[in-house]
This record gives C-alpha cells, sequence and structure tokens, in this order.
C-alpha cells in the first residue's frame, strides 16, 4: 500500500474542498452587494440565469464575476486570508470632504466608505505535513458542514444593512449618486479606533476540517442611516408642450 500516495491523494481533494470554498464565499458576498459585476441589463433581484453549473456546495449562482478567475493567490496558498471590502462610493460636495479620502471621477468628487469587511480563511493547525491518512468520511463531513455555513452566508447578506443600497441600485431606473465597489486582498490595514466605534463583529460558527477550520466573519457598519440612499441624479425637468389630455 501506498501510504503517502494515499496522503497526496486525500489532502489533494481537500484542497480542491478549500479552493471552491473560498470561491463560493466571494461569489455569495459580490451577487449581494455589487451590481456592477452583472451583465448589462440584467437585474440580480429578479435572479441570476444560471449558465455554467456549479454544484459545489449545492449552491447554484450562475456565473460568477471575472475576478473568480483570478485567485491565484489562494490557489497556491490556502492559507492566505481572503479579505473582502465593501465600499460604499458617495457624490458628496467639496465641504464634506474635508476629512474623508476622495477621489474624483470626471467633474464630481466622490469619498469612500468601508461598510462591510469580510474575511474568508482556512486555519491550518499543521506544522508539517501530514504523514496519517484521513479517513474519506472526514472530508465528506466537512464538505456537508461547509454547505450549511454557505447558506447561512447566503442568508445572511440579505439581512445586513448594506442590502439595502444594493437594493436601491438594483431597483432604481435613474442614475444614483452614489455606488458600491469592493476589494479583495490578502492583508489590509486594521481599523482605527473612530472606525471600530461604529462596527460591529460577527463571526460564523467554525467548520472543523482535517487539521484545521474553515472561517468566515465580518466587520460590519450597523447603522447606515448617515448616508442618503434615496437621492438620485436629478435631471432638469422637462415641459411637454403638445400634451393634450
Amino acid at each position: 500500500m501506498d501510504l503517502q500516495g494515499n496522503v497526496q491523494r486525500e489532502y489533494g481533494r481537500f484542497e480542491q474542498i478549500v479552493s471552491h470554498f473560498l470561491s463560493k464565499s466571494l461569489h455569495i458576498i459580490l451577487d449581494s452587494r455589487v451590481p456592477s459585476i452583472f451583465p448589462n441589463g440584467h437585474n440580480p433581484l429578479l435572479g441570476t440565469p444560471v449558465k455554467k453549473s456549479d454544484k459545489w456546495f449545492t449552491l447554484i449562482l450562475g456565473d460568477g464575476p471575472a475576478c473568480l478567475e483570478n485567485l491565484s493567490l489562494w490557489h497556491r496558498n490556502l492559507t492566505e486570508p481572503m479579505i473582502i471590502d465593501i465600499v460604499l462610493v458617495q457624490e458628496v460636495p467639496d465641504s464634506s470632504s474635508d476629512h474623508n479620502p476622495t477621489i474624483t471621477f470626471g467633474m464630481g468628487m466622490y469619498v469612500e466608505t468601508l461598510i462591510e469587511r469580510w474575511v474568508v480563511r482556512y486555519e491550518d493547525s499543521r506544522t508539517v505535513f501530514p504523514c496519517v491518512v484521513e479517513s474519506s468520511s472526514s472530508y465528506k463531513k466537512t464538505y456537508k458542514k461547509s454547505i450549511i455555513l454557505l447558506r447561512s452566508l447566503y442568508s445572511l447578506m440579505r439581512l445586513l444593512p448594506a442590502c439595502r443600497p444594493f437594493q436601491k441600485l438594483c431597483s432604481s431606473t435613474r442614475a444614483s449618486d452614489f455606488d458600491i465597489s469592493y476589494k479583495v486582498s490578502s492583508f489590509t490595514a486594521p481599523f482605527s479606533r473612530e472606525e471600530l466605534e461604529v462596527m460591529k463583529i460577527y463571526q460564523f460558527t467554525p467548520v472543523d476540517a482535517p487539521e484545521g477550520r474553515l472561517f468566515i466573519s465580518l466587520t460590519y457598519r450597523d447603522d447606515l442611516s448617515c448616508f442618503n440612499f434615496d437621492t438620485s441624479i436629478a435631471y432638469p425637468p422637462q415641459i411637454i408642450t403638445d400634451y393634450f389630455a
């Protein structure tokens, strides 16, 4: 019996589970936060058309955003945390941006505000390559528990405060003065004390895995009432001179 070969095969299966867990988590989060990743003319509130069936974790989301194809970092090193920042980009008057980081698009001034930070990671507790063969049942248990975790993530996305501006963008037929963008990285600067004062932390129950655990945690703004999501870019009123009642 080739013990080392069996170890490598079994661990290879687990690496595949972790890789798909990371990409599926990213897909779920972006699917529920960033309308701009969808094809033109597609409204995500009406459902995602399934062209390529990704049946991992029995959660079919349809075609994923292009960034899912660029996860080479986490395919090489699955222990690197995947940090997903959800950023509100809002048009503001010049006087309102004195103390906020601003960016300029065209003729307008915009301010970026981090409203959610997701951290998805596999915490590997091994110090060396495993020297024992994990039973296939342990990987199956990890996979089944991951299904529950990802479904919980899918449900929570629609209950958080950031869902409101996402829905507003998806349902609006007029140009809005705000947008939602995202950043994906393996390292980012810690929150400042001022940011932590307006943030809450939520962590899902970790999933036990061979030689480690799968984690999803969230730091988010619980109150978005200071942002006005009801305004749209106003166009001059148009008088219809040839209208007959």
